[in-house]
């Protein structure tokens, strides 16, 4: 049998043994094991579901259970099956999971995905030389549903629209998560982000929710929390006429500054031209604007009665943005300008920052590994061949500790505001996977860059491209996601998952030394590439 197909083999065998009926009750159901000497089941042979990865070692030490996934006194996962997985303290050993045969790593590490049990339990057995080991994890029943937040708070739709201002958040988009966002759906994509001081017009309250009426057809609903009602008898003011747009050329950017009187906008980069959508205003003639080598143009159009489109012609794509309200409510647009590349020399005098994803939070892998470590463990070299290229590199931890907040969701908002007040041209956080609770481990693995703005895909892209090409797992390229880390605006970002943690392999190679000097070259090769190809445009 080929290498390929006894994988296929070992995950088939996995897949068709944990949907075998009777599976999930307690021990000793489901299909029998094998018996060895004594009765005890004979270990099956681990075979790992991805090739080209350094070899597993074998390890000798105590039988021990150790599970990683599910936590103990962990609730009840939502689908009908889920991955559990962890380690049993040495190689060679035999394990069942309520019954169902398992294979161990030559480290003891093993992975499986398994029906929920209908008696609450995992009952994991392991077994070598005589010795047994048992562990139950138990779950918690499922909670009852909450009562939906609708009908804890009074809804309304509201006769007249109602004015309001948004209060949350800051009063610039430069981070991606300084402003206040809102979708086209309640539980929708971010797709608009609104400083401080945004005027609104409010039709409906739902729940936690606003429905914001942006133009006749265009609804976007923001947390409620991040909004203040002017007055609950007033309805806002009709349209405001654009005024002249003005353009000022600095030596790092050009700012456009467009007299919307605080109205809620869409900043939409493209090929040739940006986009600036203004909602609650008219648009006037065409200006006459200051040429400049990057921004060659602005014209603004009626996009409805009360709908304008600024359009920004651009030679060069600009480099990333700010958008941010003079204190006499102007929009302003600010157009960063592309750095001079060397060609020949793509990174030197480059600033980049490079993130070491985590903590807090972050996955483990099943023999303790945790990714933060992994994460680390790669950015370190990193920095080091960055540096030797000639690039100034920011790191936002050189540590075990999280570098700004035990609180995740600060932490997040103190390392890309370090990309950007830095000035920083490039950011790129580094990260390794997880699965979520119902994906099936073996089907589920991949390489993957993310990204969130049109002028980050040539990063993701020749991030992914490199970084594939180690890790040698399906490669799911460059995605776009709603990331903190990379919804910056002021510069250029990526977030990549070269590998999943929870897969013994997986984790193994992120142990290996020169394993994961190669995802650190790869991650290098994919920068320089991007700069490279930038340099000119």
């Amino acid at each position: 049998m080929t290498r390929s197909a006894s994988l296929r083999s070992s995950a088939v065998f996995l897949l068709l043994a944990a949907c075998t009926p009777g599976a999930g009750g307690g021990a000793g159901t489901g299909p029998s094991p094998r018996p060895g000497a004594g009765g005890a089941p004979v270990p099956l042979e681990y075979v790992p579901l991805t090739a080209g990865l350094p070899p597993i070692q074998r390890v000798e030490g105590p039988l021990a259970i150790r599970v990683v996934q599910p936590g103990t006194d962990a609730a009840r996962p939502r689908g009908d099956s889920t991955f559990i997985y962890g380690t049993v303290g040495t190689g060679g050993a035999a394990l069942t999971i309520n019954g169902t045969p398992v294979p161990v790593a030559p480290n003891g590490a093993f992975i499986a995905f398994m029906p929920v049990p209908s008696s609450g339990s995992w009952v994991l057995r392991a077994y070598k030389n005589g010795q047994v080991a048992d562990r139950t994890i138990s779950y918690r029943p499922a909670a009852p549903a909450e009562a939906d937040t609708a009908a804890r708070t009074p809804n309304a739709v509201f006769a007249t629209a109602r004015a309001a201002r948004v209060t949350g958040g800051a009063d610039t988009l430069a981070t991606g998560s300084d402003a206040v966002y809102a979708r086209p759906t309640p539980g929708g994509a971010y797709r608009w982000f609104f400083p401080r001081g945004t005027r609104l017009s409010l039709a409906e309250r739902r729940g936690s929710q606003y429905r914001v009426q942006l133009d006749a057809g265009t609804a976007a609903w923001i947390d409620a929390s991040a909004v203040t009602m002017a007055d609950t008898a007033a309805a806002p003011a009709g349209p405001a006429a654009l005024g002249p747009i003005a353009v000022a050329p600095a030596a790092g950017w050009v700012d456009v500054r467009i007299p919307a009187q605080r109205a809620p906008f869409l900043v939409e980069p493209g090929e040739g031209a940006w986009t600036v959508t203004l909602y609650g205003v008219t648009a006037q003639a065409a200006d006459a604007v200051q040429r400049d080598a990057m921004l060659t143009g602005v014209g603004q159009e009626a996009t409805g009665p009360a709908t304008a489109r600024v359009r920004l012609s651009v030679a060069r794509a600009p480099w990333g943005y700010k958008a941010f309200y003079a204190p006499n409510g102007d929009l302003v647009v600010r157009l960063r300008r592309a750095p001079a590349i060397d060609a020949a020399n793509p990174l030197r005098g480059r600033r980049i920052v490079i993130d070491p994803g985590h903590p807090p939070a972050g996955t483990v892998g099943p023999t303790g590994l945790t990714e933060a470590e992994a994460n680390l463990a790669i950015s370190l070299p990193l920095a080091q061949k960055l540096r030797a290229a000639g690039a100034e590199v920011i790191l936002t931890r050189t540590g075990p500790q999280a570098p700004f907040s035990n609180n995740a969701s600060e932490d997040l908002r103190g390392r890309s505001s370090l990309a950007v007040g830095s000035n920083a041209e490039l950011l790129v956080s580094v990260h390794n996977n997880a699965f979520g609770e119902a994906q099936n481990p073996f089907r589920a693995f991949h390489t993957a860059v993310y990204h969130f703005h049109p002028f980050s895909l040539p990063l993701a892209q020749t991030l992914a491209r490199e970084i594939g090409g180690v890790t040698r797992l399906p490669n799911r390229g460059a995605l776009r996601e709603n990331l903190a880390m990379v919804r910056p605006t002021w510069l250029p970002t990526a977030l990549t998952e070269s590998l999943f943690m929870p897969i013994p392999e997986e984790e193994n190679a992120l142990r290996d030394p020169a394993f994961v000097d190669q995802l650190a070259s790869a991650h290098l090769r994919g920068i320089e590439a991007f700069f490279r190809g930038q340099a000119g445009r």
